[in-house]
C-alpha cells in the first residue's frame, strides 16, 4: 500500500521537478544610459532578455504609470550570442521614454510571457520579469511660455509667391514647417496666432507627424497660413520666437519664424493710388505750377501795360511782339511803305531805317 502511495507521488512530482528544470536560465531587464534629464527629455531604454532556451511565441508587457510618455523606436531585435562559451538566445526592445514630472519616477516594470522549447521538445509557459526603472528628474529650466525638449530643431518657411508684391486680389500661402528630433507630436507647441488689422488671414488646420528614424523620433509640426492685406500698403508681420530645450547640449535655444512683409505690387508701381505723393512728382509739380504762376503774370503785365509807343513799356512790348515782326515782314512783300514806316516805329528800329523810309514816301527826312 506504502509503495503504491510512493510511486504515484513519484509520478506526479517528475513532470513538475522536469519542468522546474526546463525553464533553464532566463533573465529580463530594464537598461538606460541617461544622465540627469529634465522634464520633457527623451530618454532611450532597452529592455534586455537573455535565454537559454528557444522561444517559441512571446510577449512583452510594461505596467502602465501615469509618470512618462513612452513609444517603441525600433524593432525588436532577436539574435543568438554566446556567453562565456555558451550559446544564448538574446531579446533587446528599444523604447524612448519622455518624464511628465520632476521627481524621482518608476517606469515599469515588465514581463516577458514566453512559451519556450525545452529539452524534451516539449511547450512549457514561463514568464519572465523584469524590476521597475527608477529615473531621477530634473525641473525644465525656468520659461515661461511652452516647454519643448529635443536633440536637434529645423525650422523652414515656405511662400507661396512674393508675399511683398500680391497682384490684386491674390493670396500667398505660407507653410512653416518645425521638425524636433527627440520629441513627440503633442509635445510641440501649438500654431502661433496672426492677427492684424491691416491683414486678412486663413489659418488651416496643424498638421502633426511622427516619423522613426536611426537617429530617433523626429516630431513635424506643419502650420499653414493664408494672406491677403486689406489695403496696397506693405505690413510686416513680426518675427515668432520659438524657445526649447537643447538635450545634447543642457542649455536654452531658440529658432524663429522670420518676419514677413506683406503688400500689393501696384503700391510700387503706381497703378493705383497711393495716398501719397514721390520726390520726383513733388518737384515737376512744383516746377510746372512756377511755370504757370510766372506765365499768368507775363500775360498780365502784358495786359496792363500802356497802349503808347513812345512809353518805355510800350516800346519793349513791341520790340519783343513776334505779331509785329511778322506783320514787318508782310507789308515788305506787298511794298507798303506806309504800314512799314507805321510798324518801324512801333518796334523802334533804328532812326536811319526810318528816314529811308521817310524820303521813299515823301522824298524828304522825316521827324523823328
Amino acid at each position: 500500500m506504502v509503495r503504491a502511495f510512493l510511486l504515484s507521488l513519484l509520478l506526479l512530482i517528475g513532470p513538475l521537478a522536469g519542468a522546474l528544470r526546463a525553464e533553464g536560465n532566463l533573465s529580463l531587464t530594464l537598461m538606460t544610459e541617461a544622465r540627469n534629464p529634465v522634464v520633457g527629455e527623451m530618454i532611450e531604454v532597452t529592455i534586455r532578455g537573455v535565454y537559454d532556451r528557444k522561444i517559441a511565441l512571446e510577449d512583452l508587457v510594461i505596467a502602465p504609470g501615469d509618470a512618462f510618455d513612452w513609444i517603441q523606436t525600433h524593432p525588436d531585435d532577436w539574435r543568438e550570442e554566446r556567453i562565456d562559451g555558451l550559446p544564448w538566445i538574446v531579446f533587446e526592445r528599444r523604447i524612448a521614454i519622455w518624464p511628465r514630472r520632476a521627481g524621482t519616477l518608476q517606469f515599469g516594470p515588465a514581463e516577458h510571457r514566453l512559451t519556450i522549447i525545452d529539452r524534451a521538445s516539449q511547450r512549457q509557459h514561463v514568464t519572465v520579469k523584469a524590476p521597475p526603472l527608477m529615473v531621477s528628474v530634473g525641473e525644465f529650466p525656468t520659461l515661461k511660455g511652452w516647454h519643448m525638449t529635443g536633440r536637434a530643431v529645423e525650422l523652414t518657411d515656405e511662400l507661396s509667391t512674393d508675399a511683398a508684391r500680391l497682384a490684386d486680389g491674390e493670396l500667398v500661402t505660407r507653410t512653416v514647417r518645425l521638425k524636433v528630433l527627440g520629441a513627440l507630436p503633442e509635445h510641440l507647441p501649438p500654431r502661433p496666432v496672426v492677427s492684424e488689422n491691416w491683414l486678412i488671414t486663413f489659418a488651416a488646420p496643424v498638421e502633426r507627424n511622427l516619423t522613426l528614424t536611426a537617429d530617433g523620433p523626429v516630431a513635424e509640426a506643419v502650420w499653414t497660413w493664408q494672406f491677403r492685406p486689406h489695403t496696397g500698403e506693405p505690413g510686416m508681420l513680426e518675427p515668432v520666437t520659438i524657445p526649447w530645450f537643447n538635450t545634447r547640449e543642457h542649455r536654452l535655444d531658440a529658432v524663429q519664424i522670420p518676419p514677413l512683409a506683406i503688400g500689393l505690387a501696384s503700391f510700387y508701381t503706381g497703378e493705383r493710388p497711393k495716398g501719397r505723393i514721390e520726390a520726383g512728382q513733388i518737384a515737376l509739380l512744383s516746377g510746372v505750377t512756377l511755370t504757370g504762376l510766372l506765365g499768368g503774370m507775363g500775360v498780365a503785365l502784358w495786359r496792363m501795360a500802356p497802349d503808347v509807343t513812345r512809353s518805355g513799356l510800350g516800346r519793349l512790348r513791341a520790340r519783343w511782339s513776334p505779331l509785329l515782326r511778322l506783320r514787318l515782314m508782310q507789308a515788305r512783300r506787298r511794298g507798303d511803305l506806309l504800314a512799314q514806316r507805321r510798324i518801324v516805329e512801333e518796334i523802334g528800329r533804328p532812326e536811319a531805317e526810318r528816314h529811308a523810309l521817310d524820303r521813299r514816301i515823301y522824298g524828304r527826312p522825316g521827324r523823328g
